[in-house]
């Protein structure tokens, strides 16, 4: 019977005797306290019977087992040499031996016993099911379980756990070997990559009733239990037997690296180079053949799975090592030992950052090019994370093939919401391409955006002049001259262009307007005012959308 059986019968009668003291105790409503009786008997791993009787007072108690399957069911087995304890109750003082050529089985069991009172009673096992057997059988248990070392460490990892196996025989009363081939269930817990896990594992015991069990533990072993199991039916197994804690012993390292190179392009490598060491009980020594890892993770004191892993080698025997790193993306790397549970979790490892310059998007552009040939370029250059104060050029080209020049820059900066916007203005074309370019940055591959067109039509005024050159004050006035357009090569005669007079009177620097007229088909136009004052006067084209601002030269004129 298992040891955890045995201890709930015995809290049964004891929670049985205690109820029946406390109602009597207290005395408030008379009351007549439960009857003291057996609520159970039961097998221990030595062959000793247990009789749960919870009254330690009792002046005599007698067992007796019984052979059912006969006819006459005689006495195998009986005696009143039992002492009580709290943990057993009433145990027999031997081991029992049943006379004759009983069988190992199960055998009821009849108690007899006297209270302090003089009250006889008797108790028949036959009447109580499994409660009420007396187990005949060889009880089979490990008597010892122990490791071949004190603990594992990064040069040990393997151990082996042996153990015995013995069999008390009831009907001799004699302990030795278990039989070859008993199973031994050997249970433990492990920490294993920061997690404790729960593992077991069978083995036989051999004609000696030894047996072995080879362990990579990889982390500290949990003191465990080894017991016997699928035992044959003659036998009984005993509770089971606890196996040692093995410790994971960690060694401390130091490293030292460095990288060769810190931006490289996506798919190429960099090389890691440095040396590694070990604390011994000589002190510090080359680690060799400590497998050296550079990952874009820090080491985790908890995890020891590494992913990510850029490059990697064993430390050569100097406990130098030199491999390459591949890097697809800018990322802070790390270069450690493969962590595991024999390796110090403070340790430092080395760490750097790579940058691997990628591509960036140039989008959402918008274009205007004004009447007086500034072009005004507005976009978005991503990603946000690197695009700040990266510098974007306006660039101009006839075709919008080749020929590209650059026209001006500006700054991609004050990004927040996923890239970094950008304002270029720069002297336009009459006709021609433009596109937006990021040349090669830190951080950044060249870019360029889709190419875009933007136009307007070239204007002129000629024969501009004033007439007459010196009239009287508030005399008449008329201003003439011919307003045309550039196509192709060819300049044209403007027809419709609305012709804005104005003048700057003498000693002031503010132009004023003073009438408007428009081009007729020849593109000549001819405005009359009067001699004001004396002024400098010109003409200017109000332009349109299709059209660039023009004006005509200047020309004094003393009004008398």
């Amino acid at each position: 019977m298992s040891r955890a059986h045995r201890a709930a019968v015995f809290r049964s009668a004891a929670f049985l005797l205690t109820t029946g003291l406390t109602i009597g105790a207290l005395g408030a409503v008379p009351a007549v306290a439960d009857p003291v009786t057996v609520t159970g008997v039961s097998t221990g791993d030595d062959g000793r019977l247990s009789v749960a009787l919870p009254d330690s007072q009792a002046l005599w108690v007698k067992i007796s087992i019984h052979d059912p399957a006969r006819p006459d069911a005689p006495v195998l087995a009986s005696t009143d040499e039992l002492s009580f304890s709290w943990e057993h109750g009433w145990r027999t003082d031997q081991p029992l031996r049943l006379s004759g050529d009983a069988a190992y089985g199960d055998y009821p069991v009849d108690v007899d016993f006297r209270l302090a009172d003089g009250t006889v009673q008797h108790w028949s096992g036959a009447d109580h099911g499994r409660a009420g057997l007396f187990g005949y059988r060889l009880h089979t248990g490990v008597a010892t379980a122990a490791f071949d070392r004190a603990y594992t460490d990064y040069d040990h990892r393997d151990a082996t756990l042996s153990g015995t196996v013995t069999t008390f025989d009831p009907a001799t009363g004699t302990t030795g070997a278990a039989r070859a081939g008993t199973q031994v269930r050997i249970a433990w817990s492990t920490l294993r990559n920061g997690t404790w896990i729960d593992i077991s594992q069978t083995v036989l015991t051999d004609e000696s009733g030894a047996f072995t069990l080879p362990v990579t533990p990889g982390g500290t072993l949990l003191s465990g239990t080894a017991t016997v199991v699928a035992p044959q039916a003659d036998t009984d197994p005993d509770d089971a037997q606890a196996v040692p804690e093995l410790d994971a012993v960690a060694t401390r390292y130091r490293i030292t690296a460095e990288a060769d190179k810190a931006r490289v392009y996506a798919g190429k490598t960099f090389k890691v180079s440095g040396n590694i060491q070990r604390l011994t009980p000589d002190g510090w020594v080359p680690f060799a053949n400590a497998p050296v890892v550079t990952t874009t993770h820090a080491p985790d004191p908890w995890n020891h799975t590494v992913t990510d892993i850029m490059g990697s080698a064993a430390a050569g025997a100097d406990g130098t090592f030199s491999y390459d790193a591949r890097a697809d993306h800018t990322t802070t790397h790390y270069t450690y030992v493969q962590p595991s549970d024999y390796l110090a979790d403070y340790t430092d490892p080395f760490s750097d950052e790579v940058t691997v310059p990628r591509a960036g998007q140039i989008g959402n552009l918008s274009a205007n090019l004004d009447a007086y040939r500034t072009i005004t370029v507005t976009g978005r250059l991503k990603p946000e994370w690197i695009c700040n104060a990266q510098t974007v050029t306006l660039q101009y080209s006839k075709n919008g093939r080749d020929g590209w020049q650059n026209l001006a820059s500006a700054k991609a900066e004050g990004g927040t919401a996923g890239y970094c916007p950008f304002t270029i203005r720069a002297l336009g074309r009459p006709a021609g391409y433009y596109r937006v370019a990021h040349g090669e940055s830190y951080t950044l591959l060249p870019v360029n955006s889709a190419a875009f067109s933007r136009s307007r039509i070239e204007t002129r005024i000629v024969s501009f002049d004033m007439t007459p050159n010196r009239p009287y004050r508030n005399a008449s006035l008329t201003a003439k001259g011919t307003l045309q357009y550039k196509s192709g090569s060819t300049w044209k005669n403007y027809k419709g262009g609305q012709i804005v007079l104005v003048l700057r009177p003498k000693g002031e620097s503010t132009w004023y307007w003073v009438v408007k007229g428009t081009t007729d088909s020849a593109g000549r136009f001819s405005l009359k005012t009067k001699a004001y004052e004396d002024a400098t006067w010109g003409a200017y084209l109000a332009a349109d959308s299709k059209h660039f601002y023009s004006e005509s030269k200047s020309e004094y004129v003393d009004a008398r």
